[in-house]
């Protein structure tokens, strides 16, 4: 779990205001959902604060209220032992780039951008004929089953007529001899989780085979005793694997969904994505208006501006995100 204050009230009433429409959709839709999935939004007033005290010289308001959410994280626990790049991907290519400095100050916890991915996807297709070398590399069926569930979430996101969100993408590289701060322990339980699931799906393709002649017959109970076997593993899973005190603790997963961490290559080696859709929260208001057109005539391409009509941005986010996966 992490949080976030809401420093705009423009974002608190935002999250009112959809809250209606997030509630119905992940319900539905909570297993393959990439959207942050929140657990609360709370508010707390500080009274009677002195000017000059712990927190050095500030000047706030008697009873001043700070809003603030709770939600699942994105990265595990760990992340930050063995998630060797992280990127930041809108679909925007104005000011979307990890600056030098950064990159030598922070090394693999710098946040990557729109235009470090396409820069070196631009490269890497002059170099290497191979998909796989290229990009970020799932597949091309996880790859579909992806950006199909994108379209959903942003379809939710269009609607409550937000924008500015990105996809957070975590890289977790487990060939790589180079990543000093690479953990072993923590590599092997990664890997050990992905065992798990694929042992799961070739049990469930072996039941299919062997029952495929008298399927007929067997339909009503073959469905009664998978929807039996995924509700006990379900909750095993829950009950049994969750570390106290608190969730994520010593594990690599997140809860985030089915498609929150996906196996796939990258520059070639074996690798572990870790996704989610963030900062869902900034409406489309007369402010982002201007801003826009203030861009548009210090002369940059209103196209590759972040801020846009909430359709427009999202068929952007999801032309962007097609063309950098592989």
């Amino acid at each position: 779990l992490c949080s976030h204050f809401l420093k705009k009230k423009a974002e608190v009433k935002t999250m009112l205001r959809m809250l209606p429409k997030y509630d119905n959709y992940m319900q539905r839709n909570a297993r393959k959902s990439l959207l942050t999935k929140f657990c609360g939004m709370y508010s707390v007033r500080l009274i009677d604060l002195p000017k000059t005290g712990i927190l050095g010289d500030i000047f706030l308001k008697d009873e001043e209220e700070h809003v603030f959410v709770i939600m699942n994280s994105v990265f595990p626990v760990e992340g930050s032992k063995f998630i060797s790049e992280r990127f930041d991907l809108k679909g925007s290519t104005v000011g979307r780039e990890c600056s030098i400095e950064e990159r030598e100050k922070k090394g693999s916890r710098a946040i990557l951008k729109d235009l470090d991915l396409a820069k070196e996807t631009h490269i890497m297709k002059s170099c290497s004929e191979n998909d796989e070398e290229i990009g970020i590399s799932l597949g091309a069926r996880p790859k579909s089953v992806l950006l199909s569930q994108l379209r959903n979430d942003v379809k939710l996101l269009a609607a409550c007529e937000v924008m500015d969100y990105s996809l957070l993408l975590g890289v977790v590289n487990l060939e790589s001899k180079s990543n000093l701060r690479y953990n072993r322990s923590i590599k092997s339980r990664i890997e050990k989780d992905l065992f798990k699931r694929k042992r799961k799906k070739k049990s469930q393709k072996l039941l299919t085979l062997f029952s495929y002649p008298i399927q007929p017959f067997l339909a009503p109970p073959l469905y009664l005793v998978k929807k039996t076997c995924d509700l006990i593993i379900s909750t095993l899973s829950t009950v049994v694997t969750l570390p106290f005190p608190y969730y994520g603790a010593g594990m690599c997963t997140v809860d985030g969904g089915q498609l929150s961490v996906l196996q796939g290559k990258r520059m070639g080696d074996r690798a572990i994505y870790y996704l989610g859709i963030i900062d869902f929260l900034q409406p489309w208001t007369m402010n982002k208006v201007l801003e826009r057109e203030m861009k548009g005539i210090m002369g940059y391409k209103k196209e590759a501006i972040s801020c846009m009509h909430p359709k427009e941005y999202a068929s952007r986010f999801l032309y962007f995100i097609d063309s950098q996966l592989k």
